[in-house]
């Protein structure tokens, strides 16, 4: 359970705070055919969740059950059908003033091997990412602090 005080009216640090974010975020988004990939995904393992790991440059599909976050793990945004899309603290730090729109694309050959899920069918979840603009900046500063690794229930 979240105790109250430790949550914060603003938002100073958004990659080194501890607490619960909004449901609904202006830093990701996922294109048609992410959603339709992450539907199928759903539908075959259950709950699955997003990770870009430090040093990665591509995020990764894991069933929710599997992932243990750590400490230092930030949880960006939740995408749709509650899929949570959590960075390193490092990653987190990089795309901090950035939107993160996740896409899919066909895997070619040369692809590093993979744990995620969506490799066993054929597509590589890529990320677009563009500066977030005013508006978005304006509601991310107003928006409580994410929640990290070091708040996760275990």
């Amino acid at each position: 359970m979240l105790v109250r005080s430790r949550i914060r009216d603003r938002r100073d640090d958004f990659c080194g705070t501890r607490a619960l974010m909004p449901e609904r975020s202006v830093r990701g988004d996922a294109t048609e055919a992410a959603r339709s990939v992450l539907r199928h995904l759903i539908d075959q393992h259950g709950p699955v969740l997003l990770l870009l790991g430090a040093g990665a440059t591509a995020p990764i599909c894991l069933r929710a059950r599997d992932f243990h976050a750590d400490d230092g793990d930030v949880l960006v945004t939740r995408l749709p059908w509650h899929t949570e899309f959590w960075m390193s603290g490092d990653n987190c730090a990089r795309y901090a003033r950035d939107h993160l729109t996740l896409d899919v694309r066909p895997e070619v050959a040369g692809d590093a091997a993979t744990t995620s899920l969506e490799a066993a069918e054929g597509s590589r979840f890529v990320l677009r990412v563009r500066p977030l603009d005013d508006a978005e900046s304006a509601a991310a500063a107003a928006a409580p602090p994410p929640r990290t690794g070091a708040d996760r229930l275990r």
